[in-house]
């Protein structure tokens, strides 16, 4: 998932308009960026005033992204307004999208429906403007409040999801994404929002701070809700990367600690290290050769770290053909495992990831599944 905040509304230098043209094309250059880097299955929220936002929804349509809701975010203390020439300023529009058509996005119905009453939830949301001990490590112009961050990754993202924001400011999206379990990356260029930032993170790793937040954000019913369910929310299937090596090394790998695997494949095509497999916990080695059809063997190990190295960086590889590698570190050297069920289908596997990822090819390339799938039943 890609979680993205923007405004353009006179607040500093950084977001002044040069016009209309301007603004699409600055809002069509970003989003054809992100939408590049977007999974099928991910989904991008974009939030505005009428500044910007209706350049935005105009803009995900021609990129081909499906508009899932526009929600309304009513602040239900939104700041006076003083001239007394039209109607107070109370709302904030919030697009949400889906990077494909006819692919099916994550969301958390039944969660959104008990935090409303067990009534299925609406597009207007009533929750107020930001408080002031959200601004404890410093001040933003356009910092959103963690009540409408937090309700929006509990509702399309399930737990350990990455999230970006490229528009980061002081990061009350990062703020959310932590307290709520999720990962995340934040990119901004003021450092002074940076420095904010970094505080703000550095706030929430006192376990009596992050406990107090969760309690204050709003939209549950009461301040234990939110701790309540992330402590029973479901977490999401352990991956398993399986990585191949020839059979006539296999007797090696019990005193081994580190695996690497070409980043090429078959027609020397350059891979993103895929983002999947940064989900992992275990490797486990499939094998066979040329003439024999790959099989998985007892060999795994529990994943420390997982990295994209350049062959200089790597002793012993630096005259190879191949630049780039997947280095994968673990634990412990490789062990035997038992109760690893050698009939897996294997093959199936190899089709479905290069299917995800457009590859004409993934032989002898990491591939990812579902430990449960790879395990027999005890």
């Amino acid at each position: 998932m890609i979680l993205i905040f923007f405004l353009i509304y006179k607040k500093g230098n950084w977001d002044k308009s040069e016009g209309f043209d301007f603004i699409n094309d600055f809002n069509r250059n970003w989003l054809t960026k992100v939408r590049e880097k977007l999974k099928d299955k991910g989904t991008i929220w974009i939030s505005g005033t009428y500044h910007n936002i209706f350049s935005i929804g105009q803009i995900l349509q021609e990129l081909d992204f499906k508009i899932l809701n526009v929600i309304t975010w009513e602040k239900n203390n939104p700041p006076p307004n003083f001239s007394c020439r039209f109607f107070t300023h109370s709302a904030e529009l919030i697009i949400w999208a889906r990077k494909k058509e006819k692919v099916p996005h994550y969301y958390n119905y039944e969660l959104m429906k008990k935090l409303n009453g067990n009534k299925q939830m609406k597009d207007v949301w009533k929750l107020p403007a930001i408080a002031g001990w959200e601004k404890s490590c410093g001040k933003h112009p356009t910092q959103k409040p963690l009540a409408v961050l937090t309700r929006i990754i509990l509702a399309s993202t399930q737990p350990n999801a990455w999230i970006l924001d490229p528009f980061a400011g002081s990061s009350t999206t990062g703020i959310a994404a932590n307290l709520a379990n999720r990962r995340y990356l934040g990119i901004d260029m003021e450092t002074e929002f940076l420095e904010i930032s970094k505080a703000r993170k550095l706030e929430i790793e006192n376990p009596e701070i992050a406990e107090t937040y969760c309690k204050k954000i709003n939209g549950f019913e009461d301040k234990k809700q939110f701790q309540t369910y992330l402590q029973v929310e479901p977490k999401p299937k352990e991956k398993v990367v399986l990585g191949y090596t020839r059979s006539k090394d296999l007797a090696t790998l019990t005193k081994m600690n580190t695996f690497y695997f070409h980043s090429t494949d078959k027609q020397n095509n350059f891979l993103e290290f895929p983002y999947d497999l940064h989900n992992a916990k275990k490797l486990v080695i499939y094998s066979g050769g040329r003439t024999k059809a790959f099989y998985l063997t007892s060999f795994c190990g529990d994943i420390a770290s997982i990295a994209h190295k350049h062959k200089s960086k790597i002793e012993g590889k630096e005259n190879s053909k191949t630049d780039y590698y997947f280095e994968i570190k673990l634990k412990d050297n490789f062990k035997e495992e038992s109760t690893i069920n050698v009939k897996s289908n294997l093959k199936k596997w190899m089709k479905e990831y290069s299917e995800e990822y457009n590859l004409k090819s993934v032989d002898y390339l990491p591939v990812v599944t579902f430990l449960e799938n790879i395990f027999l039943k005890e």
